[in-house]
């Protein structure tokens, strides 16, 4: 019961990703782009609670994902916004979760490293766009590969959305004359699932060997 109410709280961390959005003409909205870039900021940080709040992977911390990608999908499916793959966006998410969840057992104080996985995800998500705080942006040269690398980026683009032609996102970049190629959701969504659980798999094996009692 302890496992199952955590996680159940850990899962109602998407509730702020829900607050709508106040429209030109003064109606509200709710926006799916904003819950999966609320759930991007989320994921990394829940899995490594779920290891300082000994959840287990499995079912709880898989249970979390699956009702995620629920709201996910309902959202996209009900909005005006177009999101046009939901759950390729939703195995990404399940990849950067599992990631959460291996580093978790890489160290030793989970709870400082979800703490300190909570600040690094917003810096890699803010970071594009920080000089827009001060009126100044990034050289292209330097913006795009930090937009690149941005879990954001890789979340969105994998939900087929445009990321690049954004207007919030690329007015605090400063440009969006990128070269780049946006991911393929079809092929980065199941590889970024399968990666983080490759990683969460060898990081609990390791754990389990490094406290298994020597004779």
């Amino acid at each position: 019961m302890r496992e199952l109410l955590a996680a159940l709280a850990l899962a109602a961390s998407a509730a702020p990703g829900f607050v709508p959005l106040v429209l030109p003409n003064g109606e509200r909205a709710f926006d799916p782009l904003t819950l999966l870039v609320w759930l991007t900021l989320c994921a990394p940080t829940v899995g490594c609670a779920c290891v300082a709040w000994r959840v287990r992977g499995w079912p709880y911390a898989a249970a979390i994902w699956g009702v995620w990608a629920s709201l996910l999908s309902v959202l996209a499916g009900v909005s005006e916004r177009l999101i046009p793959t939901p759950l390729w966006a939703a195995a990404a998410l399940g990849g950067l979760l599992t990631l959460g969840l291996a580093l978790g057992h890489c160290f030793p104080r989970p709870r400082a490293t979800a703490a300190g996985l909570a600040c690094a995800t917003v810096c890699a998500v803010w970071l594009p766009s920080a000089p827009a705080a001060l009126d100044g942006s990034w050289p292209v040269a330097l913006a795009e590969p930090l937009f690149a690398c941005s879990p954001a980026t890789l979340v969105a683009e994998c939900a087929g959305v445009d990321w690049m032609r954004v207007q919030s996102v690329y007015a605090g970049v400063g440009t969006d004359r990128f070269t780049r190629s946006a991911w393929s959701g079809e092929l980065a969504g199941p590889a970024s699932l399968l990666l983080g659980c490759a990683c969460w798999g060898l990081a609990a094996w390791i754990a389990k060997r490094r406290t298994k009692p020597t004779s």
